[in-house]
């Protein structure tokens, strides 16, 4: 039996649907009182091909206390032909070999749930990328 989403974390996932409310976002719990957030077709500027991808990350039973992180997208290449840094790793995402995705390491090391969201956390890694 799955544990229930817990407030913090409906909340939260009603937070990224607002912010994102030109995508379609997901969700699948994780059997541990989180869940896995998707969102389909977020932008990722024009340095990436394709310059439109999905955005993954898991909201763990901990949030909000907890950071969210690691976050995935679908394969990315960049346009100016250089490889990505070291923050970004081919890898695939939910354990899907048929869908290969990138991780990318941002972690927030002073998490503060007072301010910090997973909506907003989702907004600074697809900046952070397209300033890449």
């Amino acid at each position: 039996m799955t544990a229930p989403a817990t407030t913090a974390i409906d909340a939260a996932v009603a937070a990224v649907r607002a912010h994102f409310d030109q995508a379609t976002v997901t969700t699948v719990p994780d059997g541990n009182g989180g869940v896995y957030v998707l969102i389909d077709q977020v932008d990722v500027g024009p340095a990436y091909t394709p310059s439109t991808t999905w955005l993954g990350f898991q909201l763990s039973a901990a949030y909000p206390d907890a950071d969210v992180y690691p976050h995935y997208t679908g394969l990315l290449t960049r346009t100016d032909g250089q490889a990505h840094g070291a923050a970004i790793q081919q890898t695939t995402w939910q354990g899907r070999p048929d869908q290969p995705a990138q991780q990318i390491s941002r972690r927030s090391n002073r998490w503060n749930p007072a301010v910090d969201t997973a909506a907003n956390k989702a907004a600074r890694i697809l900046a952070w990328l397209a300033a890449q």
